[in-house]
Parts: structure tokens; C-alpha cells; sequence
């Protein structure tokens, strides 16, 4: 592809902002990237003048869609080489930044002055595994961190690599981690901190069984789900679950609704929103219980916003054959089988689904297929596989960058409202 599909539209001008988890060797989260398909602009539209700028633009943009960090999460900004000579004052703020210096930064004549610089302000410095030798060598003592990225590596170069640095004081950080396998590989070499896909897809093991608490949830579910069921009939199955009838009612009583009086009832929401609201809603609830750990957290959070962004851009396209409804369902399912750690067509097994949507998301290429390949090359940073189904669909990359933005941010503010 030649370039970005883009429109007049002043949305246009909006970038994709999407967030990637850096976890521990526990799978607890360690801290985030923001990936971005440009570099974020200040709150007012500017362009950073100095590092304490850049750094600023980089928090406000990634705490929109983090919706708030736990005590010690760090955030990793990458410096390219254009970025070394933003100076500026020293900001208070930078013990959560690890500063990761690209191969064009790490050659700089001006690095090392650099790295002094942010040092200075508490900031951690990582270096970039691929960067030239003679560059690498006279940074590695002012160094905290080697980054390391498995794209294009084999697994001896990687070993190999380990072994080069093993007597490199500081910690491992390794990206393009696509799968459990390479997770348990790296962590065994001695990595400390893991980034990639991996955590998307299904763990699986031949002595892992689904929990009993998710197939319970599932069962609920597939009962919800049911397009047949009737309002006595939902009011009844979510009834019969206390947490998922509490949590239904606390959601749509937080300010997220708007609500002007309070719903004291599972058959009184039914009867003010109706009946494929309060499915909708209960299916959402009853997904964000599936996975308890800190994997199964950052999951919910994805297909969330997966959910809300295929629904909200869809209904921007013109004689598009799906409703906003059902591009919801196939964000929200679109992760179940690494929720339940499992293959996809077990986990979707008793779900009633349309047809086409199931073999979708089973892997077979349709209309529905192309929005999970939108999806899989926004939250990777592949462009131009974005770029090439929004193009298909006749939808600008500013406007999608736009509701992807507004999709993030919507479910920072939704999912801690569903955890309650």
C-alpha cells in the first residue's frame, strides 16, 4: 500500500493510540507502551518543545486509556534520535519512565548526554538489543534495562544474544513475545519483563481445565444469549445469579447510564431499557468475570473496547449488512477462547451465535473476519493491514484513530463501573 487512506474530515488528524501490557515473569502487569501511529500532540494541540513535554503528552494520552496506574506501574516511551535534543528542566516525575533509546538514538553523538540528563531526573534508561556494537558498549554501565525483540530471531540467536549479556547487572525486557511457548522459553533464558500478543491467545496445557466458576458463567451466558428468551425468562436467569444481578444493578445505577431515578430491579431495568439492552449488558458483566487474573483484567479490558470500537466505526459505514449489535458480540467473543484457555471452537460450543460470526471468529475469511483483522493490526501497530481494511470500507484512518481513542477511553471509565 502506497500510503494512509485519509478524508477532510478534521478527525483525520487524530492518531491511533493503543496501549501494550509489559508483564512480569509472574503474568502479573509490569507497566505499558503506548503505541502510537504518530507522535501524540499536547492537550492544546502543540507539538513538544522539550522532554518534559513529550514525556507529558505521553502520560495524559496513555492514562485516557489506562484509566489509571497501580502503584509502581512504569511506562515505557521510546526515543528516537529527533527526541535527544529536546532539553528542558528536569521534571520531579520521571521514576515511573524507563526511557527506551532506539538503534538511531543509541549512535547518536548526543546520547550520552542525554541518558545523563534523564538519570538526573529519575528516569531509567533501556537500551536496544539490535543497536550497533560500538555504540551499545559505551552506554551499557548507564543502562537499566536491555530490550530485546524476538521478531526475525531464531531461538539460538536468542540464546545467544542471552549469553552475550550475561553478565549485564541490569534487567531484561523482551518484545515480540506472539505466544505461552516463547513466554515460557524467554523466562526461562532469564528475561524479566515480557511483551507481545501472548497473553491474547489461549494458554493451554492438557492438564488445564476450564474452571468451574467460568463454565458456570459460560452456561449463563449461552442462556442469556438466547435470542428466544423472553423478558420473564432473562429476568429469571439473572435472578438466579446474586454477584450478576448486584453488579447489573450497580452498573446501571452509576452515573456511566445517567439514569434520573434508581432501578431497584432486574425487571424494572428490563422494562425502562428493554430487553436487548439488559442482555447486552449482563453478557458484558458476566465476560468481565471469566478470568480473575491480572491476564484475564487486561482481556476484559480488550475485548471491551474491541466490542464498543467494530460497533461505533460500523455504524459509520454506509449499507454495512451487520448491526452496531452484533459487531459488539464479535468484539466481546473475539478473545473468549484466551479467557477460557481454550480453542475457539470449544469455547464458542453451546453459544448461540449467527453462523457467519462463529466461523469468523473460528477463522473462517468473511465480512466479519475483516474487522478482527482490523482489530489484530491496530492493537500490533501494523498499519497498513489497518489501513487496508479501513480502505476496503471506505473509512478514513483519522475518523477510525478517532472512535478507536473514544472506544479506549470509554472503557477506562466502563470496566472499573462492571467490577464493582
Amino acid at each position: 500500500m502506497s500510503g494512509t487512506f485519509t478524508c477532510a474530515d478534521e478527525q483525520a488528524q487524530s492518531i491511533f493510540m493503543v496501549r501494550q501490557p509489559i508483564f512480569t515473569r509472574e503474568k502479573n502487569i509490569w507497566g505499558y507502551e503506548l503505541i502510537t501511529s504518530s507522535v501524540p500532540s499536547m492537550a492544546d494541540d502543540s507539538q513538544a518543545t522539550c522532554l518534559a513535554d513529550f514525556i507529558a503528552s505521553f502520560k495524559n494520552s496513555l492514562s485516557s486509556i489506562v484509566g489509571g496506574f497501580a502503584p509502581g506501574q512504569k511506562i515505557v516511551v521510546n526515543i528516537t534520535k529527533e527526541n535527544l535534543t529536546c532539553g528542558g528542566s528536569v521534571s520531579p516525575d520521571w521514576g515511573d519512565c524507563i526511557f527506551n533509546l532506539c538503534h538511531d538514538a543509541i549512535a547518536a553523538p548526543e546520547c550520552a548526554e542525554f541518558v545523563e540528563f534523564v538519570k538526573s531526573g529519575g528516569g531509567s534508561v533501556a537500551l536496544d538489543g539490535d543497536a550497533q556494537q560500538h555504540a551499545f558498549d559505551g552506554l551499557m554501565d548507564k543502562s537499566d534495562f536491555i530490550r530485546v525483540s524476538l521478531t526475525d530471531k531464531t531461538p539460538p540467536e536468542i540464546v545467544a544474544m542471552r549469553k552475550k549479556y550475561k553478565d549485564y547487572p541490569g534487567q531484561f525486557l523482551i518484545q515480540g513475545v506472539s505466544d505461552w511457548q516463547s513466554f515460557e522459553g524467554t523466562r526461562a533464558l532469564g528475561f524479566d519483563f515480557f511483551q507481545g500478543s501472548f497473553f491474547a491467545v489461549p494458554e493451554m496445557s492438557k492438564d488445564k481445565n476450564i474452571p468451574a466458576s467460568a463454565v458456570a458463567k459460560i452456561q449463563l451466558m449461552k442462556e442469556i444469549s438466547n435470542p428466544d428468551c423472553e423478558i420473564d425468562e432473562l429476568t429469571s436467569i439473572i435472578a438466579s445469579d446474586v454477584s450478576l444481578s448486584y453488579r447489573i444493578l450497580r452498573y446501571i445505577n452509576s452515573p456511566s447510564f445517567g439514569l434520573r431515578s434508581e432501578i431497584s430491579s432486574i425487571q424494572q431495568a428490563l422494562s425502562l431499557l428493554g430487553l436487548k439492552e439488559v442482555r447486552h449488558w449482563a453478557m458484558v458483566v458476566a465476560m468481565s468475570d471469566l478470568d480473575a487474573s491480572p491476564k484475564g483484567e487486561e482481556l476484559g479490558f480488550r475485548v471491551l473496547q474491541r466490542a464498543r470500537f467494530v460497533s461505533q466505526l460500523a455504524d459509520k459505514v454506509e449499507g454495512f449488512p451487520h448491526s452496531s449489535d452484533s459487531m459488539f458480540m464479535l468484539g466481546l467473543f473475539s478473545k473468549l477462547d484466551a479467557l477460557l484457555s481454550t480453542s475457539m471452537d470449544k469455547a464458542l460450543e453451546d453459544i448461540p451465535l449467527d453462523s457467519d460470526m462463529r466461523n469468523a471468529l473460528c477463522g473462517t475469511v468473511n465480512d466479519y473476519h475483516d474487522w478482527l483483522q482490523l482489530l489484530e493490526g491496530v492493537e500490533m501497530g501494523d498499519w497498513g493491514v489497518a489501513n487496508g481494511i479501513l480502505e476496503k470500507y471506505d473509512i478514513c484512518f483519522g475518523v477510525a484513530a478517532a472512535e478507536y481513542m473514544k472506544a479506549s477511553s470509554w472503557t477506562a471509565m466502563q470496566l472499573p463501573e462492571m467490577k464493582k
